[in-house]
């Protein structure tokens, strides 16, 4: 078999092939292409905290359960307000890491405000119930 014969050949069988590809085409209505996408389902259950009101935190759900949380409020004037209060921690630098412990919990939340000297404020989360019980002092967070 020369050269020329084998292209020739090839040739027919390309033929043949573009023909059965067209043959199964045409049989082909429509392309229907099914996505399955997956759901997911997040499940939250509430976490019980005891919190003493003598603490720094039950402190600040103190301040929150009296309506300080309800507008931002930077931690400075957080501070300030537990001074006021006569609840002063033993030392300012506290206050901002018990914020921001108690936004990783979901009881506070924060933004940026950069129109104000204080680069993060919080307020009260959306959602936040609490349930404080008189008894030995203490504070039950749900």
């Amino acid at each position: 078999m020369d050269v020329e014969s084998e292209i020739e050949e090839l040739r027919h069988r390309v033929e043949a092939l573009e023909q059965a590809v067209r043959n199964l085409l045409k049989g082909i209505g429509t392309v229907e292409v099914r996505v399955e996408v997956p759901k997911v389902i997040i499940s939250r259950e509430p976490v019980y905290i005891k919190v003493s009101e003598n603490e720094l935190y039950g402190r600040i759900i103190l301040l929150m359960e009296d309506g300080f949380f309800e507008s931002y409020r930077s931690p400075s004037e957080v501070a300030r307000e537990l001074h006021r209060r006569g609840w002063a921690p033993r030392d300012f630098k506290h206050v901002r890491p018990a914020l921001e412990h108690l936004t990783a919990l979901g009881i506070l939340e924060r933004v940026r405000d950069r129109s104000r000297r204080a680069y993060w404020v919080y307020r009260r989360a959306e959602g936040f119930r609490s349930v404080v019980s008189e008894r030995k002092n203490e504070t039950y967070t749900v």
